[in-house]
Order: C-alpha cells, then sequence, then structure tokens
C-alpha cells in the first residue's frame, strides 16, 4: 500500500511537472469553452433589411423608425444602387423599397393605397418571409391607427418561471466529458508506448515494485487528475459565462469518475497496440476523432440525420456527456441515469478487458 501510494505522488508530481500534458488537459479544453461560448449559438441572429427611402415624410419616416425599433431586424437605410449591391452579396435578407409618402400626412377617404416592394435574397427565404409578415402587422396597425377604428382584439401574454438553459448550459457537460476522454486516453497511450518503446517497463519487472503497483498509480493519478479538470471546468463556466449547474456535485464527480476509469481502459488499450510512440496518434484520432462531433459534445444528437444518431447513441463518450448533461442542466438523481450509467459500466469493462488483452510490460500480445 505504502509503495503505491509514494508511486501515486511520484507520478502525479510527474504529471504536473510535463507542461504539455498539462496544456493539453486543462488549457485546451477551456481555450475550446471559451471560443463556442463566446460565439453563442443560442442567440437569435437579427435578419438585415435594407430601406430605400430618399427623402420621406413625417410619418413615414416614423413608420421607419418604428421598424427600427424591433429587435430582431438590423436595419440600414440605404441608396437604390447600396441596396442592390448589398443584396447581391449577400449582406441583406430582404430590401424595402418605401414610397416618401406611404404614409399620408392628412389621411381621407380619397387617397390611394400605395405600396411598399419587397426585394428579397432567395438564399434567404426564410428571414425574408419573416420580416414581410412583422412589417405587414406594423402596417395594419398603422392602418387601423389611421382609420381610428377601434380595437377589438388584444393578446394578454403571461410568463411561467422555467429553467432559462442557455447554449453554454449545454456546452459545459460535453467540455467537460471531452477533456476527460482526451486525458485519459491520450496521456496514457503516449506516456506508457514511450515506456514500452524505451525499455522502462521491461526494467521495472526487475525491480522490487509489482506491474500491478505501478499501474494503479498511474490510474489513480489520472482520475484525481479528472476529478481537478471537472472542477475547474465547471468554475469556469460558471464564473464567466455564467452557467448553470443544478445538480448534485457528488454525482457529477462520480460519473467523472466512471467516464475516467472507461477512457483510461481505452488509453490502455490502444497504447498495448502501438508498436511506437508515432502510431499513438493515427490509432488514437482513429478511434477519439469522430467521438468529438457526435459525441453530443458541441451539438444535440437529435439533430443529426436518423442513420447517424443510431452510430452516435452508442458511443461511450455519448453517455459520459448525457450522463453528465442530465445531472448539471436537469438536477437528475442516480435512479434518472441508471441506463447512461450501464452503458457506461459495459464500455469500461470492454476497454479493460480489452487492455488487459493488448497491454504488457515487455512487449505487444496482439
Amino acid at each position: 500500500m505504502n509503495t503505491t501510494l509514494t508511486l501515486t505522488s511520484s507520478a502525479i508530481k510527474m504529471f504536473v511537472r510535463n507542461r504539455q500534458a498539462l496544456f493539453f488537459s486543462l488549457f485546451t479544453p477551456l481555450i475550446i469553452m471559451t471560443i463556442f461560448g463566446l460565439i453563442g449559438f443560442d442567440r437569435v441572429a437579427k435578419i438585415d433589411i435594407g430601406i430605400v427611402s430618399s427623402s420621406p415624410n413625417v410619418p413615414t419616416k416614423t413608420f421607419v423608425d418604428n421598424l427600427k425599433n424591433i429587435s430582431a431586424f438590423n436595419i440600414h437605410t440605404d441608396s437604390s444602387d447600396d441596396a442592390q449591391k448589398a443584396l447581391m452579396d449577400g449582406n441583406r435578407s430582404i430590401v424595402l423599397i418605401v414610397p416618401n409618402d406611404l404614409i399620408p400626412e392628412n389621411p381621407s377617404a380619397g387617397i390611394q393605397p400605395k405600396t411598399i416592394v419587397a426585394v428579397s435574397n432567395a438564399s434567404q427565404q426564410q428571414q425574408a418571409q419573416t420580416a414581410i409578415t412583422i412589417v405587414n402587422q406594423v402596417l395594419d396597425k398603422t392602418s387601423i391607427a389611421l382609420s381610428k377604428a377601434p380595437v377589438l382584439f388584444s393578446v394578454e401574454n403571461r410568463e411561467i418561471n422555467v429553467r432559462n438553459l442557455k447554449y453554454i448550459d449545454f456546452l459545459l457537460p460535453g467540455i467537460v466529458a471531452l477533456a476527460v476522454m482526451q486525458m485519459a486516453v491520450f496521456s496514457v497511450a503516449f506516456v506508457f508506448a514511450d515506456y514500452k518503446e524505451k525499455g522502462v517497463l521491461k526494467r521495472l519487472l526487475a525491480t522490487p515494485v509489482k506491474p500491478s503497483q505501478f499501474v494503479t498509480a498511474n490510474v489513480i493519478t489520472r482520475l484525481i487528475v479528472a476529478l481537478v479538470q471537472a472542477a475547474i471546468l465547471i468554475a469556469a463556466g460558471v464564473l464567466l459565462f455564467k452557467a448553470h449547474v443544478i445538480g448534485s456535485y457528488a454525482l457529477i464527480f462520480l460519473i467523472t469518475l466512471l467516464g475516467g476509469i472507461m477512457f483510461l481502459g481505452l488509453g490502455f488499450t490502444i497504447s498495448g497496440i502501438a508498436s511506437t510512440v508515432e502510431s499513438v496518434p493515427a490509432l488514437a484520432n482513429l478511434i477519439v476523432f469522430p467521438m468529438l462531433f457526435l459525441g453530443g459534445t458541441f451539438f444535440p444528437i437529435n439533430t443529426m440525420p436518423d442513420w447517424l444518431q443510431k452510430v452516435a447513441k452508442v458511443l461511450p463518450l455519448t453517455y459520459f456527456s448525457t450522463a453528465l448533461r442530465d445531472v448539471m442542466t436537469k438536477d437528475a438523481h442516480l435512479s434518472d441515469i441508471k441506463s447512461s450509467l450501464i452503458f457506461m459500466m459495459v464500455w469500461a469493462i470492454i476497454f479493460i478487458v480489452t487492455a488487459n488483452y493488448t497491454f504488457g510490460f515487455e512487449e505487444k500480445r496482439l
């Protein structure tokens, strides 16, 4: 026991002194989270609208000003040529050619109705149709006001308290799972492949240190690192991006430990298969890279095609990120995520059995 603790202490010191390992374990996930957090995929994109109206009268100018106050619009007052060029360049969803006397200063029954010409971008039809619908609503309200007709209908807006989940709330659990996976797979695969290639593992057999003690010490070290990773990333998400974590932190760290064990088994499997250090990136990325995009890290799985969802739903990272997300965003309890945990344990057993078959201190047995 004392030997294992001593080896664990030494392994932790070696890991901390390895700047490259620290960078990829802690700073790379933080950088990824910062980039995606600043992009803010949950922000509603504004519709770019060009308005051509050279010398509008006072009521028409008021109408244009009302359009500018609509939060969904990004209004550009353009000349006819500039509006046409912006539309052709794809910088406008729609251009509205507004008559200067669209709204008469002295409305009367004999005035002929005016027409707004809407020139839409064919590649942004959805935005253009949305803009036309809103503009028609504003015109309808203006017509009712000018005709002094009584208001017969209204909409009463009622709000209820619900969990206002943002994209960062979805992203944070995925980043934690991704960071643990990369640390567990790459740190183990590179380090042990290097030890094996240099004969370090073979020489350990001639010492009083048991192979199981050496492996256990390295496993404990990386599980500690996994917990530190999770704590730092969650703290950064909450403090910097105002992410919400409403579930049990104890359950979060339990899932993190299980995820770490699962991917450590994969890391040992890869280090056992790899004949040289140079072959580790090819093997590791072949397995890990697809999971970066299919494991529910950055985007919901249900947005993928049906056939791709079937593939994504059996990946180990999917169960890991789903379990974390259910706890962190839905306050799920142990019974609520038992299916994800069961599949994580199944994958952990598969990887551990495979690692036991492929990994050796002297040479690859496969």
